[in-house]
């Protein structure tokens, strides 16, 4: 009886087509969703902190721009390079001693990092903070490149009085422009 077939082994052919078929989906959901782990090992090597090596930034040259309005208000462009593809701008720091204006522009470069040995230019704006200053002769040092600039009256505003009181309104007459006092 070749061509017979029971109960038994039909069931046992769809018990294994099952198990088959689950197991197919169980793999593919198990790769699907291996894709949305983290990987835990590069997120630990990367939160290593990288070492950098600080300088000063190679200034060649500077321009001091007077903006002509009250209070006057001054920029400082700075030009110059950095040795490399790897050295970026890190800080500017102005401090003012006096009439002078000290700017320093540094650099940081990743430690071990292989670069390009071509200088890169940069140019920085740098506002000065100039309100509330006396007339008079300053100068800006820029890592060792000077200029100056001359305030010619106090850069200080004053107060103005308030033309009008508080508490009291205003009122326009749209056709003759005269105003009427509401106190």
């Amino acid at each position: 009886m070749k061509g017979r077939i029971d109960g038994k082994y039909i069931k046992s052919i769809r018990h294994v087509k099952t198990v088959r078929l689950t197991a197919v989906l169980f793999t593919f959901f198990i790769v699907a969703l291996s894709g949305c782990v983290e990987n835990v090992e590069d997120e630990q090597n990367n939160t290593t902190e990288i070492e950098y090596t600080y300088g000063m930034a190679n200034v060649e040259s500077i321009d001091i721009l007077i903006m002509e309005s009250f209070p006057v208000q001054i920029n400082v462009i700075a030009e110059g390079y950095l040795p490399d593809g790897c050295t970026k701008i890190d800080e500017i720091k102005t401090e003012r001693e006096g009439e002078t204006f000290n700017i320093n522009i540094t650099t940081k470069r990743p430690k071990d990092a292989i670069c390009t040995q071509a200088i890169e230019s940069f140019r920085e704006t740098i506002p000065l903070e100039v309100q509330g200053l006396r007339a008079g002769n300053y100068t800006v040092n820029v890592n060792g490149v000077t200029g100056s600039f001359e305030l010619t009256v106090d850069n200080i505003l004053k107060e103005t009085p308030d033309s009008m009181p508080p508490g009291q309104q205003v009122v326009t007459e749209a056709g003759n422009g005269t105003n009427i006092n509401i106190e």
